[in-house]
């Protein structure tokens, strides 16, 4: 067997390097249907001068697809396994071998907790035991919340759902100059009275959110950081 990790904490840092991957991937993924959507959007240019657009309507779709669910399940999949991982070593380091079963707990209630630890923390001391104790939902931790929901939902139920909203703005080059519209998508249109081709620019604003309205992306990031920081935090121990 080849062992690859030279800390006992390698293991957790790739889980959160794999999460950082997906992550990239994600934001790659939804900036492809932003601008999938932006082809899409249908709109009108006005035949009265200066012939902006009107009309401006939404996609017949979303081009949300379920590879987005996907890559959120694998990116809090990996965030959990490093807590988990965390845990792993922290009992074959402070009880001198190493221990099964062991897991990162995530409770509502301190009775849940004190119940699940003798078994998900077994072999780990009382002092960390009570870092581990301070990272709980009930004690006001609300990343570990967020990050159990998320991981329970995508393990035990389907893939992880969520919602957005999007807004997009036409410019015609026949009423504005498109050298100054960044952020935009190019496209033609034809033009309402000559059909001579109308360079347009398509700039969309466009949001997902989880079920309960927090951002996606922004969600995952804050979990990601939590976790490094987390590690970070216990690192010394080793």
């Amino acid at each position: 067997m080849v062992h690859y990790s030279k800390h006992p904490l390698d293991g957790c840092l790739e889980r959160v390097r794999r999460a950082n991957e997906h992550l990239s991937e994600l934001e790659r993924e939804i900036g492809i249907m932003i601008e999938k959507q932006a082809h899409a959007v249908p709109f009108d240019l006005d035949p009265k001068p200066p012939h902006g657009a009107v009309n401006v309507g939404r996609p017949p779709e979303t081009f949300a697809g379920l590879r987005l669910g996907t890559l959120v399940g694998e990116i809090v999949y990996n965030l959990r396994c490093a807590l988990d991982y965390l845990i792993y070593a922290l009992a074959e380091l402070d009880s001198g071998a190493p221990q099964k079963r062991t897991q990162f707990p995530i409770m509502e209630t301190a009775q849940d907790f004190a119940r699940w630890s003798k078994t998900m923390l077994k072999g780990v001391n009382p002092g960390h035991i009570a870092a581990v104790e301070r990272l709980q939902p009930y004690n006001g931790c609300s990343w570990t919340d967020a990050l159990g929901a998320l991981s329970n939902m995508d393990k035990h139920r389907h893939i992880v759902p969520g919602q957005g909203r999007m807004k997009a703005t036409v410019h015609s080059a026949l009423e504005t100059d498109l050298s100054r519209i960044s952020g935009a998508f190019e496209r033609k249109a034809k033009h309402p009275l000559t059909g001579a081709e109308v360079h347009v620019k398509i700039h969309v604003v466009s949001e997902i959110t989880f079920m309960n309205g927090a951002e996606v992306i922004r969600t995952l990031h804050e979990l990601e950081a939590q976790v490094a920081n987390t590690l970070r935090d216990f690192e010394p121990e080793f």
